[in-house]
């Protein structure tokens, strides 16, 4: 899709190998999507305030959660005006 490759890799967007990292040991601390009632192990890291709006945060963990990847995904679409579903 052509709104996909407007958007760059992911190393383009703030990905690389520090982020791994941050990843990694933010996963290892909090294994439980931050949803309340849901219970599903941590997948995916959602930054709080986008990398776009604010790189430098990228790294900050008091700017991280924990999500599995259905509520990741459901917050991703939200916040990107996607569709609902």
């Amino acid at each position: 899709m052509a709104d996909d490759r407007a958007r760059g890799t992911a190393r383009d967007r703030g990905y690389d190998s520090a982020w791994q990292r941050v990843r990694s040991a933010f996963v290892a601390a909090h294994p439980v999507c931050c949803v309340e009632g849901c219970g599903q192990p941590t997948t995916d890291v959602d930054h709080i305030v986008s990398v776009r709006d604010r790189p430098d945060l990228r790294l900050v963990w008091s700017n991280l959660r924990p999500m599995c990847h259905r509520h990741h995904s459901q917050r991703t679409r939200r916040d990107q005006g996607g569709p609902k579903g």
